[in-house]
């Protein structure tokens, strides 16, 4: 009746322990603060990196500090050597996706097929701060104290969602069908890599 959309998914579900739920709102909140080192704390301590990593080793070798590529502007074959170079560095370092995390991506894909079929022209980098800026507002400060950082220390970093995207400072929006056309220049690239 009021023109809301809800999502329902019956599928598979968990629950966090409560040092896994702080470690996955770390995740998120220093995502949305372009805090790198913060993000591989986060996924640390949801164990998808052994305790005892050097998180700045990881992030120099995985380039997480550096310019940001654009992976629609490699070749096939750079492309396929970039995620050859990251997964090599990954499982070097004894990376896994823990069950808490791929339950999040499961909810991910459940999502993008949403917005592909509801909101294409949905402008992605618009309603990811606006969502941030949400929570922010109104669950801000309990979230803070639960993570243990300052409420005011947070600021939204569009360039770190501009790099989660694999774009730089230029590119001011991306719509859902502007993505979705990224991907599949990265899926042509890929595919004929491999002939």
């Amino acid at each position: 009746p009021d023109g809301r959309t809800a999502l329902l998914d019956f599928g598979i579900t968990g629950r966090l322990s409560p040092p896994r739920r702080r470690a996955f709102v770390r995740l998120l909140v220093a995502g949305t603060m372009n805090d790198v080192t913060g993000q591989l704390a986060a996924l640390r301590d949801l164990g998808a990196l052994p305790p005892d990593t050097d998180l700045d080793a990881v992030a120099r070798d995985l380039g997480l500090f550096d310019q940001v590529v654009d992976p629609t502007t490699l070749t096939p074959d750079e492309l396929v050597a970039e995620l050859q170079r990251v997964l090599k560095a990954l499982l070097g370092y004894g990376a896994r996706l823990p069950r808490e995390l791929m339950l999040f991506v499961k909810n991910m894909v459940f999502l993008d097929g949403a917005i592909a079929r509801l909101a294409p022209d949905l402008d992605l980098f618009a309603e990811i701060a606006h969502v941030a800026a949400h929570f922010a507002t109104t669950h801000g400060e309990r979230l803070a104290a639960e993570i243990g950082m300052d409420p005011t220390a947070w600021r939204f970093e569009p360039d770190a969602v501009r790099a989660a995207f694999g774009v730089d400072e230029t590119v001011e929006s991306m719509t859902y069908r502007e993505l979705q056309e990224r991907r599949e220049v990265i899926r042509r690239r890929l595919r004929a890599a491999r002939r």
